[in-house]
This record gives C-alpha cells, sequence and structure tokens, in this order.
C-alpha cells in the first residue's frame, strides 16, 4: 500500500533545493492526495534517498543545478514556488543557459531514482501486460508491420483474427487476481476511442475519447478564446487547473477525483489528445505507464476521421464545428497512425523503470490471425487458441511464463 501521507522530510528538504527543484516537491505535496499510489511510493523513495544523503553528498547532487541557475535569469523565480508558471517556463526556455541547466536536472532525477530504487516497494517488480490493438476494418498492410520490433519478439498465428478472441481473452484478463498489496487503480486500464467497454469499476480503469466529449468540449471552448500573450496562456491554463468538472464529466468519473485529476492534465499536456482520438489513446496510455503503472494496459485504437480542409490544421479546433461537411472514415491513414502510435505506447513503457524487463506487449491487427509478442522469454509454437492465448498471458502475470 502507498503512504497514508506525504513523507514529513519533504518539506525539510524543500529549502536546501536549487530554486527550478522547489516547485516540483510542493506540487507533490499539494496534490498527494491526488497521486497515483505508483507515484506516492516513487515520490516517498526519492525523498528517503536524498534525507539521508550526508550534507556534502547532498550538496555535491546539486551543485551543478546551482550553479547554472546562479548564470540564469531567474527574477521571476520566488525560493519555495508552489508551481512553475508557463510565462516562467518561457524564461527558461528561452536562456541560452537552457540546454545545460536541462542536462543537469536529468543527472539529478536520474541519480534520485537509482538511489530510490533501493527502496522500491515488490509492486515495482511484478510482471506486467500491455495490449496495443489496432481495429478491424483496415486495409490489408502493403509493407510488413512493426519490423524493427518484430526483431525483438515473435510472431504468433492466432486460429482465429485477433478481433474475434480479444473479447474472451479481456474478459479473462479483468477477472484475474491480481497481485497482493496491488490496489485497484493500479490493477487494469484501458484507453480507447469509442466507448465499448463500459464505465469500469475499482479495479479496471477506463478512459474513453468519446465518453470524455463533454469535457473534451469545454476545454477547446476555452483554448479557442486565448489571445496571443504568455498571461493569457497562463490564465487560461490556471482557469482550466480549477474549473470543477465533477458534473461535465459524469457521475462514474466525477466520482474519483483522483483520475478526473488525470484527465485534466492529460488534456493539458497536448500531444493532440483533444481533437485526435488515437493521439488520445496512444498519450493517455503513455502517461498511465508512467504515472498509475498498471499491471494490465489495453490501447484500443479507432478508426479516424478524413481531416477536413481549412479546420484540421487549427490546433484546438473543433472540425464538426468549422466544415459541416459529413466525416469520413480513413482506413488508410488509420493503418499508418496506428501502428506508429502502437509502437509509441511500447516504447513508452520502455522508458519506465517498474515495466523495463518485466512487461510483454502484445501487438495486434484486428482482422489479422497473428500477433506480435514481445518481452516474452519462450512462446508456445502452432497456432494459438484462445485458450492457449490466455493461458499464455494469465501465466506471464502469474509469473508461470
Amino acid at each position: 500500500m502507498a503512504e497514508a501521507g506525504p513523507p514529513r522530510a519533504a518539506r525539510e528538504l524543500i529549502p536546501r533545493l536549487p530554486r527550478t527543484f522547489a516547485p516540483a516537491f510542493n506540487e507533490r505535496l499539494n496534490q498527494w492526495t491526488l497521486l497515483f499510489p505508483a507515484e506516492q511510493r516513487q515520490f516517498a523513495s526519492q525523498v528517503g534517498w536524498l534525507a539521508g544523503l550526508s550534507e556534502s553528498d547532498f550538496n555535491k547532487l546539486f551543485a551543478p543545478v546551482l550553479d547554472v541557475e546562479k548564470r540564469m535569469d531567474l527574477s521571476h523565480f520566488t525560493p519555495g514556488a508552489k508551481e512553475i508558471s508557463v510565462q516562467q517556463t518561457g524564461v527558461l526556455a528561452r536562456s541560452p543557459l537552457y540546454p545545460q541547466w536541462r542536462d543537469e536536472v536529468a543527472r539529478v532525477f536520474s541519480q534520485m531514482d537509482e538511489g530510490a530504487a533501493t527502496y522500491d516497494s515488490p509492486l515495482t517488480r511484478i510482471p506486467r501486460l500491455i495490449v496495443a490493438a489496432l481495429p478491424a476494418g483496415l486495409p490489408a498492410p502493403k509493407e510488413p508491420l512493426w519490423t524493427a520490433l518484430a526483431k525483438e519478439g515473435a510472431w504468433v498465428e492466432l486460429e482465429k483474427p485477433w478481433s474475434t478472441l480479444a473479447p474472451g481473452l479481456l474478459d479473462d484478463l479483468l477477472k484475474r487476481e491480481p497481485p497482493a498489496g496491488l490496489e485497484g487503480i493500479e490493477t487494469s486500464w484501458i484507453l480507447e476511442t469509442e466507448s465499448r467497454f463500459g464505465p469500469g469499476d475499482e479495479s479496471t480503469t477506463v478512459l474513453s475519447w468519446t465518453g470524455l466529449e463533454p469535457v473534451r468540449r469545454e476545454f477547446l471552448a476555452r483554448l479557442n478564446r486565448i489571445r496571443r500573450d504568455l498571461k493569457s496562456v497562463d490564465d487560461t491554463n490556471e482557469e482550466l487547473k480549477r474549473l470543477d468538472l465533477r458534473k461535465i464529466a459524469g457521475q462514474a468519473l466525477g466520482s474519483r477525483p483522483r483520475l478526473l485529476e488525470f484527465v485534466r492534465t492529460l488534456l493539458l499536456s497536448g500531444n493532440g489528445s483533444l481533437v485526435f482520438p488515437n493521439s488520445f489513446v496512444q498519450w493517455g496510455a503513455a502517461e498511465a505507464l508512467r504515472r498509475a503503472q498498471p499491471q494490465f494496459l489495453l490501447a484500443a485504437f479507432g478508426l479516424r476521421q478524413k481531416l477536413k480542409p481549412f479546420s484540421s490544421t487549427v490546433l484546438f479546433e473543433d472540425q464538426n464545428r468549422s466544415n459541416p461537411t459529413a466525416d469520413e472514415d480513413d482506413p488508410a491513414g488509420s493503418l499508418v497512425d496506428g501502428a506508429l502510435l502502437a509502437e509509441y505506447v511500447h516504447l513508452a513503457a520502455q522508458r519506465v523503470p517498474a515495466f523495463e524487463g518485466r512487461t510483454v506487449t502484445v501487438m495486434a491487427l484486428g482482422d489479422w490471425p497473428r500477433i506480435l509478442v514481445l518481452g516474452a522469454k519462450s512462446v508456445p509454437g502452432g497456432k494459438w487458441s484462445s485458450q492457449t492465448l490466455s493461458s499464455f498471458v494469465r501465466g506471464w502475470l502469474q509469473g508461470k511464463a
């Protein structure tokens, strides 16, 4: 279980931290109840490691960052600030010393993560599963898919197309017994374009692009009113951070504050998640892997719509409002985008220590009777039935494969 409250040593560390570090620590403390259990465990481990350093080792760790900060214009930064604004981020990014500052910050966090690993919970070492699935109805690929990834895995033939076997597999996975100590919100996650899997429950988190339409439209409306200056961006950003989303999101999501804040941050962070369904799935999956670290995650991509002239090139525009032409599916474009975004989901997991070396990824295409399996120690031969598929993935999650 994650710690009941924030680590007390964190507040004692903040006055000793570089000016650009304090906001990150303050944000963790102020948002503690909205952090996922994995984030709470990681922060507590980082704090525990930092607090255990001798004064000389602590100073040595942060000295390069402090040196760069002294040579930067940080007049907009107040010591111990609760957050870094868009305007302050711009000041950092425009500084000639920004690349050096960024490298030093990355070095510190890398050392913190290495040190925190000694405090890790056994839950960081459980086997994990990712499924990245493209929808049925796409054209047959003219070129082999995922050729670079295939060198690290194995293609498996199925007795039936993936879309036929997937429902039974998913039902089996969602009914499994999770490892002891794993909280419900870190058990299973589904990111989807359409609302096919229901609202979810305590052990299954489901986020749907279409299901979040009221929230997305509210965000788009406010973002489209931004004037072309950083103050307007900051003001709108703050407005959206304070916006009460409970009524807009509906009862199922509105009653789960931690998940609601995840959605808010996801939509504010960009990467096309506000306007492109498959981008929402990819970016949402990447953020879920980084932050919630579920044992099982399904990224269910869908058919995208063809982009409409004079609307789709506008970052925060709703193309249906700007161009009343009827929507038209784009199967060919969906195949290209989906294959690349599915690969990004797998690669995102490789950057999270809890997933590296402990994860099997299944890459699938709806109409295909074959899947690409990555990360498995061994893969049974022959054509897989639904029973073989379920037995393999369940065996992996139980540490038997």
